[in-house]
């Protein structure tokens, strides 16, 4: 790449991994990427543009900022702070049904260890 060019990589906003199997894009100057950059994401809001240039630094990262903050930042936070949450109550909650069980949920026989009759 000449001095003045740059590449552009197309990436997945929710994921945050690149796309496109056929690679980068290149362009002769800043702005001609950056258009580009922006007419992406104003056909496919899912995708973002990140900017190199030819020595790998990153010039600049396009993105829609609704969905990025959609998938990144507080409001994700909260969302999966909230699903571990009920995730770990739902799994304390069967252990605990299971002991009273005999372990037989896990197991598929009661425990002679506990007590219980199989």
């Amino acid at each position: 790449m000449a001095d003045s060019q740059c590449a552009v990589f197309q990436f997945d906003v929710k994921t945050m991994s690149m796309q496109g199997a056929e690679g980068p894009v290149i362009f002769d100057s800043l702005a001609d990427a950056e258009r580009y950059s922006e007419y992406q994401i104003s056909a496919t809001p899912g995708v973002g543009c990140r900017i190199y240039d030819r020595d790998g630094k990153i010039v600049g990262t396009f993105a829609d900022t609704q969905v990025y903050e959609s998938f990144h930042g507080r409001p994700a936070a909260r969302r999966s702070l909230l699903a571990g949450t009920v995730y770990l109550v739902i799994g304390v909650g069967l252990i605990i049904l299971d002991v009273r069980l005999g372990f037989r949920l896990i197991l598929g026989a009661e425990c002679g260890s506990c007590g219980s009759r199989r």
